[in-house]
């Protein structure tokens, strides 16, 4: 492996910033991705996982190569909210490590949200264990569906 991950820290939060908007950026009329005033609360208080790589291109997330973000629910488990990596860095195994990584600390089950055709993240969380728990029609706006997966802890997934 040619990267480091690592926890983020505050100090962290422009350079994933920086990478959140050019990674999400094509997408459905409208998107906006999440702001630096969020990312600078979640860095601090929120699991945030960074994926840190030599032969990334040059810019303001360098050297972030790669994020991931959860945090609790208020029903105990933990919401995987983002999980991204750089255009130029993807199929280097970095968004499987993220989530690897994520996962073995998780201790609660992890729940997400996918557009129910986007076939590549569907596969890589079915091969780490995620399954359907519903698929929500409009979940966001009228033509965007989400499948709702859930990931089960080994202990957990045994009962």
């Amino acid at each position: 492996m040619d990267f480091t991950l690592r926890r983020a820290t505050p100090r962290d939060f422009l350079a994933v910033a920086a990478l959140d908007r050019i990674v999400w950026t094509g997408g459905r009329d409208g998107f906006i991705p999440d702001g630096e005033h969020v990312w600078r609360v979640w860095c601090e208080y929120a699991r945030v996982l960074v994926v840190e790589a030599a032969s990334i291109p040059p810019g303001p997330w360098s050297p972030i190569a790669g994020v991931a973000l959860t945090f609790p629910t208020m029903e105990g488990e933990l919401f995987l909210h983002k999980v991204f990596v750089h255009p130029a860095c993807v199929g280097r195994g970095i968004g499987t490590a993220l989530l690897q990584a994520m996962l073995a600390k998780a201790g609660a089950p992890v729940l997400l949200t996918v557009d129910p055709v986007n076939d590549r993240a569907l596969a890589l969380y079915r091969k780490l264990g995620f399954t359907a728990r519903a698929e929500v029609k409009g979940y966001y706006r009228t033509d965007e569906d989400r499948l709702v997966m859930v990931w089960l802890p080994l202990a957990m997934s045994d009962q």
